[in-house]
C-alpha cells in the first residue's frame, strides 16, 4: 500500500508524449498517489498507520515494524496480504485502521475533473485500498461522478496488484478488453501484468520500484495525471493502429505499431 523509493531519472524513464492507440475505450486508474500527487501527505499518514498497526499486532519497535511492512510490500504489493497470510489479520480491520486519516490536504481538482469527463471512454478505479477509502478520496477531489466503478481489494478477494489474479478480477467484473484499455499507476511493478495483457501503461509520479522504473512495461511517464489526460483529449498524438502486446519505452518508437 505504501513504501516505494524514488526512481532514478534515466533517458528511458523520462516522460514522453502519450500516444493513445485507436479503439481505446477504457481508462483504468490507480487511486492513491495517481489521482492526486504524493506530496499532499496522505502517503505519509497511511505509512505511519501501517507501522502503528504492526506495532500493536506484534509489540515490536517502530523500526522492526517498518522493516516487516517493507518486506511484505515488496513481496505482495501491499502489506495487507502478508499480514493476513502470516499473522491472521482480518483485512477489514487493517484497512479501516490504515485509512483512518485526515483528507483535508485534498481539494477539488477542476482541471482533473474536466480532463476525465472529456476522455473518449469509460473510467474505472482499480485500487489495493478499500472502496470506502476510494469514495472518500474521490469525493474530496470532486470526481466521484467521473467513474463507472471502483474495483477494490475486497472485490479481488484481498489479492492485490501486482498479482495476476487481481487483474483477472478487474477484467471479468468490468468487462475490460485489454487491447482497448490504458492503465495509469504510480508503481511501475503494477504495470507489468497490464502490459503483458496488451494494455497501454502510464507511470505517474517520480516514485515506484527503482529496478522497474525504466522497464519495457512502462510505456509512458508523467509527473502528474491531468496534463496527460488533457493531451489525450486533445488528440495530439492519436495514431490509427492496433495496440501491441508489448513494446519498449523509447521516444523514437511508435508504441501503437505492432512488433
Amino acid at each position: 500500500m505504501t513504501g516505494d523509493a524514488p526512481i532514478a531519472e534515466t533517458a528511458e524513464a523520462r516522460a514522453v508524449p502519450v500516444s493513445l492507440c485507436a479503439g481505446t475505450d477504457t481508462f483504468v486508474f490507480d487511486l492513491d498517489d495517481t489521482l492526486y500527487p504524493r506530496g499532499v501527505g496522505l502517503h505519509a499518514q497511511m505509512l505511519s498507520r501501517v507501522i502503528q498497526f504492526i506495532q500493536q499486532l506484534t509489540g515490536w519497535e517502530a523500526a522492526d515494524a517498518a522493516a516487516l511492512h517493507a518486506r511484505y510490500y515488496a513481496d505482495y504489493g501491499t502489506s495487507l496480504v502478508g499480514l493476513t497470510r502470516h499473522h491472521g489479520v482480518r483485512p477489514q480491520d487493517f484497512l479501516a485502521f490504515v485509512h483512518d486519516i485526515d483528507l483535508s490536504g485534498l481539494a477539488a481538482n477542476d482541471e482533473l475533473k474536466a480532463a476525465l469527463s472529456a476522455l473518449p471512454g469509460r473510467r474505472l478505479v482499480f485500487t489495493n485500498g478499500s472502496a470506502a477509502h476510494a469514495e472518500r478520496v474521490l469525493g474530496r477531489l470532486g470526481i466521484a461522478d467521473q467513474f463507472e466503478a471502483v474495483c477494490d481489494i475486497a472485490a479481488c478477494a484481498y489479492v492485490g496488484k501486482p498479482e495476476r489474479a487481481a487483474y483477472d478480477t478487474l477484467l471479468a467484473r468490468h468487462n475490460v478488453a485489454p487491447r482497448r484499455a490504458i492503465m495509469f499507476d504510480d508503481r511501475a511493478v503494477n504495470l507489468a501484468v497490464p502490459h503483458g495483457l496488451g494494455m497501454q501503461t502510464v507511470l505517474i509520479g517520480g516514485h515506484g520500484l527503482p529496478e522497474a522504473g525504466d522497464a519495457a512495461h512502462v510505456h509512458f511517464r508523467a509527473e502528474t495525471l491531468a496534463p496527460v489526460l488533457a493531451q489525450i483529449v486533445a488528440g495530439a498524438s492519436v495514431r490509427p493502429a492496433a495496440c501491441p502486446v508489448r513494446f519498449p519505452l523509447h521516444e523514437e518508437l511508435d508504441p501503437c505499431t505492432l512488433d
